[in-house]
């Protein structure tokens, strides 16, 4: 009787490493490191990236009394195939399903630290096979690493129905979001959030009056702020923020709503844009995230895109979504030989 394989995963992100051992087409057990591309990008070296992974996976195997050389593969998702990942690997082109990350799975041979090879998920991107990117083009060029495989495993889970055209949002530092049609990303529009928060926090005087922890979004105050937004643009908007302050008529957790209502709202808007005019036929819209902030996205869709259902899918309580999307490309794998 032949055995199935033992695989190791690792999904890799800016600044974690999770690893999963897969046995029988499960998980049997994950192990996380505070490492990712942004240590690489630190250092000028994927050195600890690649360190950061074997000792993830060393863990994990100790744990379940396995030798290294029990394993049959590795792959790997995310930000590996960045310039401070694994090894820069171009984006593969929309559209992009579960089949074409497999068929495009870049094979490398790492000597330093595995010995071995690895198998490396591509991220997507819109720009096509021999499309030359210009300034007069670039503007439609958008990509992402790691929301692709997240997106496949949504869609595997029934959560982006295959019969329904989905816009996935997947909020962040960049905050990317995804058309989704019959199982396959289709096309991504991508704007900076999370970058621009983290500027506004760290480097202006708006960022001393603004809440330290998280803070319950309310439609009242996030609606505000892209009411500014639309009728006075992003800089003023964020001036009448900081006014509020000057004239003491505002506490710190509604100028945090008020700002989430203009970053978020920058993004959401031009969604909506994209969807009159490209995404017709969009019917639902997923938020993808966990964390209190991104309420604001939710409120935004619902009060510029009534007409489209809005779910906001919780990470913190699901199942991680990158390792869904995996064991669906490997059972693929498995179901076409």
């Amino acid at each position: 009787m032949t055995r199935e394989p033992v695989m190791l995963y690792m999904d890799s992100g800016t600044s974690t490493t999770r690893a999963y051992l897969i046995r029988d087409g499960a998980s049997v057990d994950r192990e996380t490191v505070n490492t990712g591309t942004k240590d690489s990008a630190i250092s000028g070296s994927n050195d600890v990236l690649l360190s950061g992974m074997l000792r993830c996976c060393d863990s994990l195997l100790r744990r379940n009394g396995l030798p290294m050389e029990d394993v049959d593969e590795i792959w790997a998702s995310g930000m590996v195939t960045n310039t401070f990942g694994v090894v820069e690997v171009e984006h593969v082109s929309t559209p992009v399903d579960a089949a074409k990350l497999l068929s495009t799975a870049w094979r490398h041979r790492e000597d330093k630290y595995f010995r071995r090879d690895l198998m490396l998920i591509r991220g997507a991107k819109t720009a096509q096979p021999g499309q030359q990117v210009t300034l007069d083009n670039v503007a439609r060029m958008n990509n992402v690493r790691g929301e692709e495989i997240e997106a496949i495993g949504l869609a595997a889970g029934g959560v982006l129905p295959v019969d329904v055209d989905c816009a996935l949002i997947s909020p962040g530092s960049h905050s990317h979001s995804l058309l989704v049609r019959n199982g396959a990303i289709t096309d991504i529009l991508s704007t900076f959030t999370g970058e621009v928060n983290h500027a506004i926090r760290k480097e202006t005087i708006l960022g001393g009056e603004l809440a330290d922890g998280p803070v319950t979004m309310e439609p009242e105050h996030v609606l505000r702020g892209l009411q500014h937004l639309e009728s006075y643009g992003f800089s003023r908007a964020l001036y009448i923020i900081h006014a509020t302050k000057v004239f003491g008529i505002a506490d710190d957790a509604v100028r945090t709503q008020m700002l989430e209502g203009v970053i978020a709202g920058s993004t959401i808007s031009v969604l909506r844009s994209k969807i009159d005019q490209e995404w017709k036929d969009v019917q639902r819209i997923v938020i993808k995230g966990g964390q209190p902030y991104m309420e604001a996205y939710r409120i935004l869709c619902s009060h510029l895109m009534p007409d489209r259902e809005t779910v906001m899918y919780d990470t913190k309580s699901q199942a991680d979504l990158a390792l869904r999307g995996f064991l669906h490309i490997i059972k693929l794998r498995f179901d076409m030989q």
